[in-house]
């Protein structure tokens, strides 16, 4: 038996910024995130954060396990 994942589209945008001072001392760059219209809270963080703060916003409880070659 088939089991239905979802019945509804997501739309999840991803907003790349940079922004760099006018004496080419400083850079601020991160990305922001969009799920369905709703801007989420957290910019600039680390693709397991982003992810987390993703399948949340969406009801889903997630443990995200990051290693690093597998290990």
């Amino acid at each position: 038996m088939k089991r239905k994942i979802m019945d509804k589209k997501v739309k999840i945008e991803l907003d790349e910024y940079y922004y760099h001072g006018g004496d080419g001392w400083w850079a601020n760059y991160g990305t922001k995130t969009t799920v369905n219209g709703k801007e989420l809270g957290l910019h600039n963080q680390d693709v397991a954060t982003l992810l987390q703060q993703v399948l949340t916003e969406l009801g889903y409880e997630a443990e995200i396990i990051e290693t690093c070659n597998g290990e």
